[in-house]
């Protein structure tokens, strides 16, 4: 299990090691992410802390979630080229 620091959000912090992992491509785009039950078991948190890291990384447009199939790694964003004037 990994440890959290006492004085920070849990979530903030497990949700700042997710991002990391996506980032250095630890996850890679098209990867299933591990699930709630093993972010809990890895980290040490609540259902509702878990929930909640999912939550903002779909916010952040790092992931997305098929029901029923698990929590994807999005492909990152190709640049938009904009057209010439």
């Amino acid at each position: 299990m990994i440890e959290l620091k006492p004085n920070q959000p849990r979530w903030r912090q497990v949700h700042a090691i997710m991002r990391v992992r996506i980032r250095t491509g630890i996850y890679k785009p098209g990867d299933r992410i591990p699930s709630i039950v093993a972010i809990i078991e890895e980290f040490g948190i609540a259902n509702a802390t878990a929930q909640k890291v999912m939550r903002a990384l779909r916010a952040d447009g790092l992931i997305h979630t098929e029901p029923g199939m698990g929590s994807f790694v999005t492909e990152p964003e190709e640049p938009q080229e904009s057209a010439p004037q």
